[in-house]
């Protein structure tokens, strides 16, 4: 065998096993069994969604609005299920309506309602959620009054579903200066201390002297005695007047967003918000005379006129939130029911 045959033996037995080294690497590092698999979390399950703790607080005084000021305020939530985390909480009062403005983890929720999820599956308005920048979401939710258990629900798009939740608003994290002061007592006149002998009475004879300690004569008041002053009653203390910050009960200007339609109408910036008694309507033009009726929550509303644009006084879930009505215009060749979207600021 000549050298020549024995170099291209070697050449070729060399690139033979570099190329079963190359190919036992290349299977090594591709080998499923040996690459580190990302294990996904599970989400919750549905059962943990529906689980709820209690979160009543036994002894707590409940505190409606026309006890604090209005203004907003840091307030500590507490919430009832651990699929529904609270990150911060404030609480908006304005004349007798209190509105939680809560941040809560994540967007597992889209919308709340105010009630229980049976009511929410039929309810047409609700409190939709707005995402912040860091993927939470901010949603607003009425409430009657602090201190006790809020029933309430909340929508998860995994599961196309209502859940009920319970929230709990602590009225003792609240800053002192949200309350107001409280009514000062009103101190009743002190009688002086003249007036008619007690002890004194008339004989049976006409005419006669008084007996016991008065004056001599027909029964007069007692004379204070010439070295003592007479004795003034005690002012009457008039109660100070409530300082109030907030939206009182009555007529309020504000302005008025709207989208959706088709542009050819639209609602005035401006309207006429009425409190009364913890709720709220507001008063809007449309540029158009053509309304004839407005449905809100499911409730059928005629206007109030239709001079200078269709007038309606419409009731108001929330304020700075947009929610959805709709509108019946008749200009167009047959009734129609367009959907808009209102919000209601204040000025």
């Amino acid at each position: 065998m000549t050298v020549k045959r024995i170099l291209a033996i070697l050449g070729c037995l060399i690139l033979l096993m570099s190329m079963m080294t190359g190919c036992g690497h290349k299977n090594a590092d591709s080998d499923p069994e040996t690459e580190p698999q990302e294990t996904v979390p599970a989400g919750p399950s549905e059962e943990e969604m529906k689980k709820l703790t209690d979160i009543s607080r036994e002894g707590a005084e409940t505190v409606a609005a026309d006890k604090l000021q209005g203004g907003t305020y840091d307030i500590s939530v507490s919430s009832g299920s651990d699929q529904f985390k609270i990150l911060e909480s404030k609480l908006v009062v304005v004349g007798n309506v209190m509105q939680l403005v809560l941040k809560v983890e994540g967007n597992v929720y889209s919308r709340m309602y105010e009630g229980d999820s049976a009511e929410a599956e039929s309810a047409s308005a609700f409190a939709s959620g707005e995402e912040d920048a860091d993927g939470n979401t901010i949603f607003r939710i009425n409430i009657k009054s602090l201190n006790e258990v809020l029933t309430c629900s909340a929508y998860a798009d995994e599961f196309e579903r209502w859940f009920d939740r319970t929230l709990f608003a602590d009225a003792d994290s609240l800053d002192a200066s949200a309350f107001k002061p409280e009514e000062p007592e009103v101190s009743p006149p002190t009688p002086s201390s003249g007036g008619q002998s007690g002890s004194g009475s008339e004989s049976g004879n006409g005419g006669g002297s008084q007996s016991g300690s008065g004056s001599s004569g027909s029964g007069s008041a007692e004379e204070p005695p010439a070295s003592e002053e007479p004795v003034e009653p005690d002012p009457v203390v008039e109660p100070e007047e409530e300082e109030d910050d907030g939206l009182s009960d009555g007529n309020h200007s504000v302005s008025v967003s709207y989208s959706g339609g088709t542009g050819k109408a639209y609602v005035h910036s401006s309207g006429t918000l009425h409190v009364s008694g913890g709720s709220m309507t507001v008063t809007i033009r449309w540029s158009s005379e053509n309304y004839d009726y407005m449905v809100v929550n499911g409730s059928k509303i005629y206007p109030d006129s239709t001079s200078g644009g269709s007038v309606f006084t419409i009731p108001v879930p929330y304020l700075g939130q947009w929610f959805s009505v709709i509108a019946d215009t008749t200009a167009m060749s047959v009734p129609h029911e367009i959907e808009y979207s209102l919000k209601i600021d204040l000025n």
